[in-house]
């Protein structure tokens, strides 16, 4: 009987935790991009208050403080950046009158049209492959969807304000209080397990510093090398250098993210080609295109992405793969986002806290 109240309480306390998780789910979100972005300040926090001017050393607040604002003075900087350089590119895009566009691929899309109607002649009635790219871009960039989005900014810019500015104030304390979040995190654990807590956070907080800054490094290697590969094929540098700024941003997203990025590439290739500001021909800017983008994938899959999951997951390239897609099923790009470290986080606790398990011990062998 006292074994059975022992699992109905435990039960109960996991139900319990679980709905005010789901109940609390923004602020829970808060705390994790607080934990993380803490997680990329630290060092800066560290070497921060090892300077000492005569008999003044930097105090930590004062450190976590100037951490706190280059962290946000480097999203600032690069969003304003950026901004401006997509934005006119979609701004083009959106001013494309796509049957002109359609009728500088007539000869392909007619030959694409006959070799349907003799093939599939039951399909084809009454289909057209330009009707159905006219209606289906139209679509996208069509001026009610503009509208939409803008209406529903004034909203999304006061729910930033307050995220802002929550994420914000708790990132100070975490910078501030080291072991702060470690130590509220521990809360939930018994006394005894407290040090198996410390061994874990230790191990996450290595992992996760060495992940994120590795896909910081990625996504700047990634935007250089599309942006100076785009160039040289011709394409004008503002262009060039707000797809590689996308890409780069997008390559966050495993997998999907890089074929985004291809698809708004050639969007973009084909406005300016019928908009003649390309000198060279549409079918020869493509090829380069797919031949630059092809390239930059070799490059990250070959040498960047080993690298980066080596030092912080630590997992085989076909683990990775198929987490990444449970992930993406469950919860889609955000799952996707999130499958890395979630997963390195539940590996750690798992080595430490069930590593009497076999099953474990050989998952974990390489932490």
């Amino acid at each position: 009987m006292n074994r059975l109240a022992k699992y109905v309480t435990i039960a109960v306390s996991v139900g319990v935790v679980c709905f005010l998780l789901w109940y609390f789910s923004e602020i829970v979100w808060y705390i994790i991009i607080s934990a993380v972005l803490s997680i990329i300040g630290k060092p800066l926090v560290q070497q921060l208050t090892r300077i000492a001017v005569g008999g003044f050393a930097v105090p930590r607040w004062l450190a976590a403080g100037v951490t706190l604002l280059v962290i946000w003075g480097v999203f600032l900087l690069f969003f304003f950046t950026l901004i401006p350089l997509v934005s006119s590119q979609f701004y083009d895009l959106r001013n494309v009158d796509f049957p002109i566009v359609m009728d500088s691929f007539s000869g392909q899309i007619d030959r694409i049209d006959a070799f349907i109607k003799e093939k599939m002649p039951s399909v084809a009635s009454g289909f057209s492959i330009r009707d159905e790219l006219v209606s289906y871009f139209g679509r996208i960039v069509n001026v009610a969807s503009f509208r939409s989005f803008f209406a529903s900014t004034a909203s999304f810019i006061s729910n930033l304000v307050v995220a802002l500015f929550s994420v914000s104030f708790i990132t100070f304390f975490f910078l501030k209080e080291d072991g702060l979040f470690e130590r509220g995190f521990s809360f939930f654990f018994p006394q005894r397990r407290r040090e198996s807590v410390h061994n874990a956070m230790t191990s996450v907080n290595r992992l996760l510093i060495r992940y994120f800054l590795g896909i910081l490094l990625q996504s700047i290697v990634i935007f250089l090398l599309t942006a100076f590969g785009l160039w040289a094929c011709g394409l004008p540098m503002q262009t060039s250098f707000a797809i590689g700024a996308v890409s780069g941003i997008l390559n966050v997203i495993p997998y999907v993210g890089a074929v985004i990025a291809f698809v708004l590439a050639v969007a973009i290739v084909v406005v300016l080609s019928v908009s003649k500001v390309l000198t060279v021909g549409i079918g020869t800017v493509l090829l380069l295109v797919g031949v630059v983008f092809l390239v930059v994938r070799l490059i990250d899959n070959v040498f960047l992405q080993p690298v980066i999951f080596a030092s912080s997951a630590k997992a085989h390239p076909l683990e990775i793969f198929l987490v990444l897609l449970m992930a993406g099923y469950l919860a889609g790009v955000v799952g996707m986002l999130l499958a890395i470290p979630a997963y390195t986080v539940l590996r750690v606790f798992a080595k430490e806290f069930f590593n009497n398990l076999e099953q474990v011990r050989r998952l974990t062998a390489k932490m």
